[in-house]
C-alpha cells in the first residue's frame, strides 16, 4: 500500500491529458511566435583609448589630475541628462516615428541602450595595462546604432578636451589672481615697514649699540665738563683768595709747597666728588684737610697783604680770570646741548624694545606673505606650463581607436532561448494544472482511499476494464475537448 501506484497516476494523467496538451500547445506556440516575431536588435561599438602624456610627468607636473575614470563618469553623467539626450534624439531623429513618446520615456530608453565599459586586458602581474573603453548602443536599425555611438564618442572626446583645458585655464587664472593679491599685500607690508623705520629712525634696534656707545661718550663728556667746571670755579676762587690774602698773583713757579699741596688736595676733592657723596667720610676728611691747609696758607701770607686793597687787580690776574670765565661760559653752553642729546638718546633707547617688537611682527608678516608668494609663483609657473600643454593637446587625452560601423549581425533577441523557455514553461504549467485538479478532486477511486475515507476494508476489488470501443471513443473525444478548451481559453 505504501508503494507509489504508477499505473494509477498514469491513468489520472491520461484522463486529463487534454488539459495538459492544450496548455502546452497554447503557451509554447505563443512563445515560439513571440520569438519569431520579435524585431532584431543591433549593437554598434566604438573603442576609446586613453593616451599617455606626450611630455613626461617627471619633467612637468600635470595640472589636471590623472583621474580619467572620474572624468569619464562626470562626462557620462553630464551627457546622460534629459536635456542632452533629448537634443541628441532630436538631432538624429531617433523618435520621429513615435510622436506621442514623452521626454522621460525617450531619455530612459536611450539610457537603457547606451553603455560605457572599460576594456580589460590580460597583462602580466606587476605591469600597467593600457586604458581603453568601449561605447555601445543597441537599436533596431544598425545604421542608427552606429551613428549614435559615433556621435556619443565625438561628444565624449570634445567634452573631455574642454574639461581638461577648462581646468587648466581655471587653475592658471586662480594662481594669477593669487599671485597678484600676494604681491600687492607684500608691497603693502614692505611699505609699512619702510614708513615705520622712517618715523622711528632714531630708535631702531639695529642702532642700539651705537646709541649706547654714544650715550656713554656723552655721559663721560658731561662728567668731564662738570669736573672741569668745578675745577675752574675752585681755581678762580683760589686766585682771588690768594690775591686778597697775599697781594700777589698765583704762579706755579712761585707757589709754596703748602699751596701746591692745597691745589692737589682740591683736585682730589673734585675727583672724589664724582665718585662719593658729600656725606662720605673720605669727602669729609679731604674737606677738613683742605680747610686746615687753607688757614695755614692764609696765615703765612698775612704779613704780605697790600694795604691798598682798593687798587685795581693786576693785568696778569685779569687775564687768568678772563680765561677762566671764557672757559666756564663755553662749558655752560656745551652742557645743555649734551644733556639734551642724552635725553633724546635715553628716550630712543627706552623706545627701542617696543619698536623692535613692532618690526619683528611686521617682518614675520612679510616673511609669511613672501613664502606664500614664492609658493604661488612656483605653482603659477607650473599652471602656465600645464595650460600650454593642454592647449597643444600634449597631455593625457582620449582618442578613438575604432569608430562604430553598422553591425551585420543582430545581438538579439535570443530566439531559441525564448522558444525553449516557453516550451519548458508550458510543460510545467500543464503538469501543475493536472496536479491542482487532482488535489481538488475528493472522490474515492482506489481501495486505499475507501479504507481511509469510510474505514471499510473491501474483500476484493475488481478494476474497470474498458472495451476497445470505449478506448477509441475516449481518444476521439480528446481532440475536440482540447480544441474546446483552447478556444475557451
Amino acid at each position: 500500500m505504501s508503494r507509489v501506484d504508477i499505473r494509477f497516476y498514469a491513468s489520472l494523467f491520461l484522463r486529463k491529458i487534454h488539459y495538459f496538451l492544450a496548455i502546452v500547445v497554447l503557451i509554447s506556440g505563443m512563445g515560439i511566435a513571440v520569438a519569431h516575431l520579435l524585431p532584431p536588435t543591433y549593437q554598434a561599438n566604438a573603442r576609446i583609448l586613453v593616451e599617455s602624456p606626450q611630455i613626461s610627468t617627471d619633467l612637468v607636473r600635470p595640472v589636471v589630475p590623472d583621474e580619467i575614470f572620474k572624468q569619464l563618469q562626470t562626462i557620462e553623467l553630464q551627457m546622460m541628462t534629459r536635456a542632452n539626450l533629448l537634443a541628441l534624439a532630436d538631432r538624429l531623429g531617433l523618435y520621429k516615428d513615435i510622436p506621442n513618446a514623452s521626454e522621460s520615456d525617450i531619455a530612459d530608453d536611450i539610457r537603457s541602450r547606451m553603455s560605457i565599459e572599460q576594456i580589460q586586458f590580460d597583462v602580466p602581474r606587476g605591469r600597467d595595462a593600457a586604458l581603453a573603453f568601449n561605447i555601445s548602443y543597441k537599436a533596431r536599425d544598425p545604421v542608427i546604432a552606429a551613428d549614435i555611438v559615433n556621435e556619443f564618442a565625438r561628444i565624449l572626446l570634445r567634452k573631455n578636451a574642454e574639461m581638461r583645458t577648462g581646468q587648466a585655464g581655471e587653475t592658471l587664472q586662480f594662481f594669477q589672481q593669487e599671485t597678484e593679491k600676494l604681491s600687492t599685500r607684500l608691497a603693502q607690508i614692505e611699505s609699512e615697514i619702510s614708513s615705520f623705520k622712517k618715523e622711528n629712525r632714531d630708535a631702531l634696534p639695529e642702532g642700539t649699540s651705537f646709541r649706547s656707545n654714544q650715550q656713554l661718550t656723552l655721559q663721560e663728556r658731561l662728567m668731564q665738563l662738570s669736573r672741569e667746571e668745578t675745577s675752574l670755579h675752585d681755581g678762580r676762587m683760589r686766585l682771588l683768595q690768594m690775591y686778597a690774602s697775599t697781594g700777589r698773583v698765583a704762579n706755579a713757579d712761585a707757589m709754596t709747597p703748602e699751596e701746591r699741596t692745597l691745589e692737589q688736595l682740591r683736585k682730589v676733592l673734585v675727583e672724589q666728588r664724582t665718585i662719593y657723596s658729600e656725606t662720605s667720610p673720605a669727602i669729609s676728611a679731604l674737606q677738613s684737610q683742605i680747610a686746615s691747609l687753607d688757614r695755614t696758607v692764609k696765615d703765612m701770607g698775612a704779613g704780605d697783604i697790600d694795604a691798598s686793597g682798593g687798587k685795581p687787580l693786576p693785568p696778569e690776574l685779569n687775564i687768568q680770570l678772563a680765561d677762566m670765565d671764557r672757559r666756564l661760559a663755553l662749558i655752560a653752553d656745551e652742557k645743555p646741548t649734551i644733556e639734551h642729546k642724552l635725553a633724546e638718546l635715553n628716550r630712543s633707547i627706552a623706545a627701542t624694545p617696543a619698536n623692535e617688537a613692532t618690526l619683528n611682527s611686521l617682518d614675520r608678516q612679510r616673511q609669511s606673505i613672501q613664502s606664500q608668494y614664492n609658493a604661488a609663483a612656483s605653482r603659477l609657473a607650473d599652471a602656465s606650463t600645464g595650460d600650454r600643454i593642454e592647449q597643444r593637446s600634449k597631455g593625457e587625452r582620449l582618442s578613438v581607436l575604432d569608430f562604430a560601423t553598422p553591425p551585420q549581425h543582430p545581438v538579439g533577441p535570443k530566439r531559441f532561448a525564448i522558444a525553449l523557455g516557453s516550451v519548458v514553461a508550458s510543460l510545467i504549467l500543464g503538469l501543475g494544472l493536472i496536479v491542482v485538479l487532482e488535489f481538488l478532486n475528493k472522490t474515492v477511486r482506489r481501495p486505499a482511499e475507501l479504507l481511509t475515507s469510510l474505514e471499510i476494508e473491501p474483500l476484493e476489488t475488481i478494476p474497470y476494464i474498458s472495451s476497445p470501443g470505449e478506448v477509441r471513443s475516449v481518444g476521439l473525444k480528446v481532440i475536440p475537448a482540447m480544441l474546446r478548451r483552447s478556444s475557451g481559453m
